[in-house]
């Protein structure tokens, strides 16, 4: 039987390693270059590639032609669902292919918040100890914000960003 303190490294531990596999996951996406999608969109972009009409593709979804322009009309405005672009997408025996890419590095992201986090909670606690004439230096207070961002991007969810 593991002890309270074994069984709470274990955790943190199947924690750190959930969370950096997510971490490259998530880095691995910001190597994708997703290309512009076509004023028209890609469905019919690609249907229109593939010679088939509206009422053809129509017919071939089993949908009304109206309701295939509706669809395509929908994705180039950005108004369509996934489901709904996944289902277009099959019918042209294509693979819809979904990605959010984070504009920084994940790491810096949460590096990042968690400084703001620190550095906020630090300087309030540092202006209630000045008003009970409790000042602290400059440099201890850099050296709180460093060890509270540290643990704050440990323990993360509510913490960095509640």
């Amino acid at each position: 039987m593991f002890s309270k303190r074994t069984k709470s490294n274990h955790i943190d531990s199947t924690r750190y390693v959930v969370f950096q596999q997510l971490i490259k996951k998530v880095k691995s996406a910001r190597n994708t270059l997703a290309p512009k999608p076509p004023k028209d969109g890609w469905i019919r972009v690609i249907r229109q590639t593939l010679g088939m009409s509206g009422a053809l593709f129509a017919k071939k979804m089993g949908y009304t032609r109206n309701k295939i322009s509706i669809l395509e009309r929908k994705e180039a405005s950005g108004d369509i669902t996934i489901n709904q672009l996944k289902q277009l997408a099959e019918g042209l025996d294509a693979d819809l292919v979904y990605c959010v890419v984070p504009r920084q590095d994940p790491e810096k992201f949460i590096d990042d918040q968690a400084q703001r986090k620190a550095t906020e909670i630090i300087h309030r606690t540092h202006q209630h100890m000045s008003l009970e004439s409790q000042h602290i230096s400059n440099e201890t207070q850099e050296e709180q914000i460093r060890f509270l961002a540290d643990e704050i991007k440990r323990v993360r969810g509510k913490a960095l960003w509640g």
